[in-house]
């Protein structure tokens, strides 16, 4: 069965916030991903809608609850250690789900 982590990261850490739940804080390069077996070609639908590199956060039972798409590997890399800080000091609940805005129906 597939899951998140058959994704290729950049990079990628399991942590754990201050109410002891733990999740994964990643950093993924959408090009030369082989992607969810049953939709391949959506990642390159997500390249050039919202960027090339992606953070992520995610359960350990794979449910995403935060993405979002950038430009540039610096600011994606950026975002991703300021994530692995937010969550780690519980700034930021990942319970609350954050998903890409704007999108066309």
């Amino acid at each position: 069965m597939w899951s998140m982590d058959d994704w290729e990261y950049v990079e990628r850490e399991v942590i754990t916030d201050p109410k002891g739940r733990q999740w994964t804080v990643a950093l993924m390069d959408v090009l030369g991903q082989k992607g969810d077996p049953d939709r391949p070609d959506a990642l390159l639908e997500l390249q050039y809608s919202s960027g090339r590199y992606f953070t992520l956060i995610y359960t350990p039972d794979g449910g995403l609850q935060r993405e979002r798409g950038y430009g540039s590997l610096d600011d994606a890399t950026n975002a991703y250690k300021n994530l692995l800080v937010a969550v780690m000091n519980g700034s930021l609940d990942p319970s609350q789900p954050v998903f890409r805005e704007n999108l066309e129906d």
